[in-house]
């Protein structure tokens, strides 16, 4: 028998000259990266996406309601309550009895609300299927929304809202929903006194008139084939009743022109935190996968432009970012940093000379390649996640985007020019037409502000100073 041969074993002049100083070229991004799913609705307009995974024997369940904060009408707050008290007891069950059978099934049915919708998550192994299906229907359905748990979760609420007056960052998040989106349901924030006025019936109301079949969709992501759960989802979803749910017609955000100055006054505050904000794209941007590509190399990390000006050339901060929040109907983009007091100003500056120089001129290709590579692999590696492919197959369906949405994803992100990357940078990002917030001591950073631009103070309740 030959021995086997190694590289050692080979001729001279067979091998090949690697050189391992040099980088080798990533290959094409798959075209097809996101896994096949089958697309059922029930009688009652109960949509289902059912994606089979059996690399574990576990099945993951995600059911979204397509109405969240932007649906509170006069009293923000509510649609997180609700999702606060779905897993707190229901009509057949206590919420010590349906926190011992979640227990039992070694899984947890979390809920939560964001501005589009509500959602209801838990996994377990596939044996408990049919037990998991039966707890998570109990809780969308029939949820007791007891005055105990009101009061508990209300007191929560206000004391985590009283403790956001004192978080630079939450105060700097709230100011920015509201000068970007103005009268757009995405800028009414939660307020003591809107918490205070919820009652149990806003709670039964938002969940009688948004939790509806037909304003639902249910994700199924495991080890378990769609013969074997659809009638099980019949059982426990079935009988829901439909109804007609008005759409949802805000006001669009105003459009900026110029540029204006927030300052939310923090007495004591020896730094600044800002951001420079505007109106951003809807989920359903065509160019969205571009557009994430833009904000990597803006300020997506340690490799974007704000993170190697303001941190590594000037040292005025930790850290520099940028971020787009594409939602249903309105979005919102906001490059943010925290800096001392005496170069609050200046640091905002460089944040509207980086946010120009993309619009100006292209990216060189060296630097363009490192985001496409960061996005993609990034995308990659998060179809490991059952909870998040359930996300982004009921996106689909939430924001109206094209079927093929994450089937071309990673490729058209691994496409972008430095060319298309200028385009989508003129399209959606303006130095000049913007806002800028600043959470800080009013008498040691107005006057530099006040070079930039007009500057209105508030104070921590965001009511207009003197």
């Amino acid at each position: 028998m030959e021995p086997l041969l190694t590289p050692f074993h080979l001729h001279a002049a067979d091998r090949i000259a690697v050189d391992r100083s040099i980088k080798p070229e990533p290959g094409p991004a798959p075209t097809a990266s996101f896994p096949e799913y089958n697309d059922v609705t029930l009688p009652n307009g109960l949509r289902l996406f059912f994606i089979q995974d059996d690399r574990r024997p576990m099945v993951t369940f995600r059911l979204m309601v397509k109405s969240g904060s932007a649906s509170d009408a006069e009293k923000p707050g509510t649609a997180s309550l609700t999702a606060t008290l779905l897993n707190r007891g229901t009509s057949t069950r206590s919420a010590e009895e349906f926190a011992k059978e979640t227990d039992f099934l070694g899984s947890r049915i979390e809920a939560s609300a964001g501005p589009d919708s509500i959602s209801l998550i838990a996994t377990a192994l596939n044996k408990y299927t049919a037990n998991l299906l039966g707890l998570m229907s109990d809780a969308a359905r029939n949820p007791a929304f007891t005055e105990e748990q009101l009061n508990k979760a209300r007191k929560l609420t206000l004391s985590s809202l009283e403790a956001q007056k004192q978080q630079p960052g939450a105060l700097l998040s709230k100011m920015v929903a509201k000068v970007v989106y103005g009268e757009h349901p995405y800028g009414n924030v939660p307020t003591p006194e809107s918490v205070k006025a919820i009652v149990r019936e806003d709670l039964v109301g938002f969940h009688s008139h948004f939790f509806r079949p037909n304003n639902a969709t249910l994700a199924i992501v495991g080890d378990i084939t769609l013969e074997q759960v659809l009638p099980l989802i019949e059982q426990s979803f079935g009988t829901w009743e439909r109804a007609e749910i008005p759409p949802l017609q805000p006001k669009a955000p105003s459009e900026f022109k110029g540029r204006t100055v927030h300052l939310v006054d923090r007495p004591g505050s020896v730094q600044s935190s800002i951001a420079v904000c505007r109106s951003g794209p809807r989920r359903n941007t065509p160019d969205l996968p571009e557009v994430l590509v833009l904000n990597a190399t803006l300020g997506g990390g340690f490799s974007g432009r704000l993170f190697q000006n303001l941190r590594e050339t000037h040292g005025w901060t930790y850290g520099a970012y940028s971020a787009f929040d594409p939602r249903r109907t309105a979005g919102s983009f906001e490059a943010t940093a925290e800096t001392r007091n005496d170069v609050t100003a200046p640091a905002i500056g460089e944040l509207l000379k980086e946010i120009g120089r993309l619009c100006q001129e292209p990216v060189p290709e060296a630097e363009l390649r490192l985001q496409r590579e960061y996005n993609v692999g990034n995308y990659l590696l998060s179809l490991e996640k059952s909870e998040r492919t359930a996300q982004r197959v009921q996106d689909i369906d939430l924001y109206g985007l094209p079927a093929d949405f994450y089937k071309t994803y990673a490729r058209r992100m691994g496409s972008v020019t430095p060319e298309l990357l200028q385009a989508t940078a003129k399209s959606h990002l303006d130095a000049e037409n913007t806002c800028i917030v600043v959470v800080g001591e009013a008498k040691e950073v107005r006057a530099s502000l006040e070079a930039i631009g007009p500057v209105t103070v508030y104070d921590t309740d965001f009511k207009v100073k003197p």
